[in-house]
């Protein structure tokens, strides 16, 4: 069940707004009706509600993830480097054999694993729809976790170059999820294929199909995954053939050209980069370059079935790392990396006026950190003391749309625990099904 929005004053808390209206600082802050109402030293304490002693106590936006493959979650533990078992051969052999319950749990287990990190918004980007069964399964884990964020409509897994994406579907699927039944939390996008796994025509159809619906558009840039020797992404073919834009967001494009950078920047387009997957999988996730074209940029998550997990501070603290050895330079600061997990990831989603900082109107997304916990000591600049060597093991409480879905370090929720406890044994039964059908070998 999900747990009711609570009426809330955070006291005494130090504030990372991230919010140019907002100071940081020692403030207090009042939620009420999901809703930050009021964020200033020193409140009057309304009546009907909960007061937390927030002292010694960071509270900052939650974390914002741009590109998240939750269907597959329960392939972790099953890749892995032996031969047959990269992602994408468990993805061919298991796929096809997930079930409608297995869409719901895979996604409750990866969002319980999201605000165990501090995340309240995720963009679900499925790339694997294989009916109006699928979809819902998917929307309603995210309703039911308590999160917010976009569902990417997109095609079947593996489906092939000449099939269209199945766009009545998607209208039936925005006709059957009203705003009031999304909670105003959820909201539609779409997962293209584009000109490199397409032929032009059915790219075009895609594309047209989508911006005529007026939805956000987001793809995949990753043809090094399937052509040897990659150097550029090609990115401005998409610039002449205008398929870039303000409502196009690239995921990957750790192989962007100059000139693809520059188009990207030029025409309002966003990035999304994944840098556990991509550094394993891809090549370098070129932040530095994206940042100085002027190029929004964004944090991902990408999937738990490969090296990864859903910690978004160990992931930027090695991003920054990278960098710097990459580059030499230092346009990647600590303040820069945490907007790219919040107020800019959140600006890459276009709800940017709902969440991704702290500030009287927007919503009550947001997450306490013990400053007193081992990795938070000694103490220094609160930004670069969090990003350097903060663990998310000091997250104390996470707070998803006004309701607390993390109190005391512990998953309130009982269904979250459960998608946790019981993901071994939901993807044995998947592997059995896969191995009754042939498609799995021991």
């Amino acid at each position: 069940m999900l747990p009711q929005r609570s009426n809330l004053l955070l006291q005494n808390a130090y504030v990372l707004s991230l919010d140019s209206h907002v100071p940081e600082g020692v403030a207090d802050i009042l939620i009420r009706d999901g809703s930050i109402e009021a964020i200033g030293p020193r409140l009057p304490v309304p009546d009907l509600v909960e007061v937390i002693d927030a002292s010694g106590s960071l509270v900052l936006p939650g974390f914002v993830d741009t590109h998240w493959h939750l269907w597959n979650s329960l392939l972790r533990g099953t890749v892995g480097d032996a031969p047959g078992r990269d992602y994408f051969s468990v993805k061919r052999g298991l796929a096809p054999h997930l079930r409608t319950d297995d869409f719901y749990w895979s996604a409750r287990f990866a969002l319980a694993e999201a605000v165990q990190n501090g995340i309240t918004t995720v963009h679900n980007w499925d790339h694997n729809v294989r009916g109006a069964e699928d979809v819902d399964a998917n929307i309603q884990a995210q309703l039911d976790s308590g999160l917010r964020g976009r569902f990417s409509y997109g095609p079947r897994d593996s489906s092939a170059a000449d099939e269209p994406m199945d766009f009545a579907g998607l209208d039936a699927a925005r006709t059957r999820w009203t705003g009031e039944r999304l909670d105003d939390r959820i909201h539609f996008g779409v997962a293209l294929r584009g000109p490199y796994r397409t032929s032009t025509e059915l790219s075009d159809f895609e594309w047209r199909s989508a911006r005529e619906r007026e939805m956000p558009i987001t793809m995949h840039c990753d043809r090094c995954m399937r052509e040897p020797g990659c150097q550029s992404c090609g990115l401005t073919r998409l610039d002449r053939e205008g398929l870039l834009g303000p409502d196009v967001q690239i995921v990957h494009a750790v192989h962007a050209s100059p000139e693809d950078i520059a188009a990207v920047a030029r025409t309002g387009t966003s990035i999304s980069v994944s840098p556990l997957s991509e550094m394993r999988t891809m090549g370098f996730p070129l932040v530095t370059e994206f940042l100085e074209s002027g190029a929004l940029t964004s944090l991902s998550i990408d999937t738990l079935a490969m090296p990864a997990n859903a910690d978004i501070l160990a992931t930027l603290r090695a991003l920054i790392s990278v960098e710097h050895a990459r580059t030499g330079r230092t346009t990647l600061t600590p303040r820069i990396a945490l907007e790219m997990a919040t107020v800019r990831a959140a600006r890459d989603l276009g709800i940017e006026d709902i969440t991704g900082s702290l500030r009287p109107g927007k919503r009550a997304d947001l997450l306490m950190i013990d400053m007193n916990h081992t990795s938070m000591l000694p103490s220094g600049d609160p930004v670069e003391s969090l990003i350097y060597h903060g663990t998310s093991s000091a997250i104390q409480t996470v707070v998803g749309d006004g309701r607390i879905l993390l109190r005391d370090g512990k998953l309130v929720q009982p269904s979250a625990r459960h998608a946790i406890q019981s993901a071994d044994e939901r993807r044995d039964d998947l592997v059995r099904r896969a191995r009754a059908a042939g498609t799995w070998d021991d």
